[in-house]
């Protein structure tokens, strides 16, 4: 999911209810109304699930990665937030992989991590990043301290920080590590979690 700090829009994600549990749907809410159902934003450019990486600046939503019916997608969606509508193409990343973390400030968005499945089944330590405002291709940022997938992103505007990890097949992981967003390079040692876990990260500042 993504949002613009008035809404909230989520999509992408693995569909248990009947019929192909790839979902291409995108669903809005406003985050200051209780009570609501979600209403239908419009849809992803492909259907796809497993852990797609998310970024956001105030004006777009980005979505990276994830698995489609024909295996792992290196498609880059982006949304404006503001308006309703489907998804357009934004680029790829450098290279097809579910499983991804998504962090960013409101100029740059960071992808982190990643799995293929089938075939290969390996986890990676690669790092993308876009300019959010503009489009085309991921660019190689570094990499991460090790190949993991299913790793998780906080940020503040100028910090993006990585734990809640797992290496193949289900290996909880206790590495936080973190990157400068404005710059480029390898992530550095931050620390590390009290207990290895796989898991959802979040942060206030962002």
């Amino acid at each position: 999911g993504v949002s613009n700090g008035t809404r909230g829009i989520i999509g992408g994600a693995y569909y248990s209810s009947g019929g192909s549990i790839y979902n291409n749907r995108l669903d809005y809410y406003n985050i200051a109304t209780t009570g609501q159902t979600a209403q239908d934003f419009g849809d992803l450019t492909v259907a796809r699930l497993s852990k797609v990486g998310t970024v956001a600046s105030t004006v777009r939503g980005i979505w990276a990665g994830g698995d489609d019916p024909s295996g792992d997608t290196n498609i880059i969606d982006y949304i404006t937030m503001s308006t309703l509508g489907n998804a357009a193409d934004f680029g790829d990343l450098t290279y097809a992989r579910n499983n991804v973390a998504g962090c960013s400030n409101v100029v740059r968005g960071v992808f982190a991590g990643g799995y293929n499945n089938p075939g290969s089944s390996t986890d990676h330590n690669t790092i993308d990043y876009v300019t959010i405002a503009s489009l085309g291709n991921a660019t190689d940022f570094g990499d991460l301290l090790t190949a993991v997938s299913g790793v998780n992103g906080a940020t503040s505007p100028t910090r993006a920080v990585f734990g809640g990890d797992i290496t193949y097949p289900a290996n909880a992981t206790n590495i936080i590590q973190y990157v400068e967003i404005m710059s480029t390079g390898n992530a550095i040692d931050f620390g590390d979690m009290v207990n290895p876990m796989y898991g959802t990260v979040c942060s206030n500042g962002h």
